[in-house]
């Protein structure tokens, strides 16, 4: 990722994090400052998923920059909109190593944060089918796999008896 300097974190407690000095994202159009001592919780994954997406990980780097905007959004400062920042955070996860499902489940959870969230409401709409449909994909595979995982241990207990 193109980042001249940083992010350094120190875990604060309670799950958040704080950078140590700035943080100074490269684009190719634009640059981003994150000043020393922002917190951030870096991905806000509910506990229940962290075995398939941990709070940290190859995006956390895109996940500070994320927050960064949710914060100036939440400010009143529109220097980037509530869509381009989630779509930014996908496209830093992909440069950070993140593969296709994890970086676009990511972004489908961030799209499903911005609903909830008054100051990054906009725009959600034009993404709703696209954001339907990854959700619908996601809850087929895990039902299936869950089911799976079901049956085969059933089958183990059936053989172990």
């Amino acid at each position: 990722m193109p980042f001249a300097t940083g992010p350094i974190l120190t875990y604060i407690g309670g799950g958040r994090y704080r950078t140590v000095g700035p943080t100074v994202y490269v684009g190719s159009k634009d640059i981003i400052t994150i000043p020393s001592d922002f917190d951030t919780d870096l991905t806000s994954v509910p506990r229940i998923f962290w075995a398939l997406l941990p709070p940290t990980g190859v995006y956390e780097r895109s996940a500070l920059v994320h927050d960064w905007h949710c914060v100036q959004l939440a400010k009143g400062n529109r220097g980037i909109s509530s869509r381009d920042a989630d779509g930014l955070f996908r496209r830093m996860a992909r440069e950070g190593g993140a593969g296709l499902v994890t970086r676009w489940a990511l972004w489908t959870g961030v799209r499903w944060g911005a609903l909830v969230n008054p100051a990054r409401r906009g725009g959600w709409w034009r993404d709703a089918p696209l954001v339907g449909l990854i959700t619908a994909v996601g809850l087929v595979v895990v039902a299936v796999a869950a089911i799976g995982i079901h049956m085969l241990v059933d089958l183990a207990l059936e053989a172990l008896l």
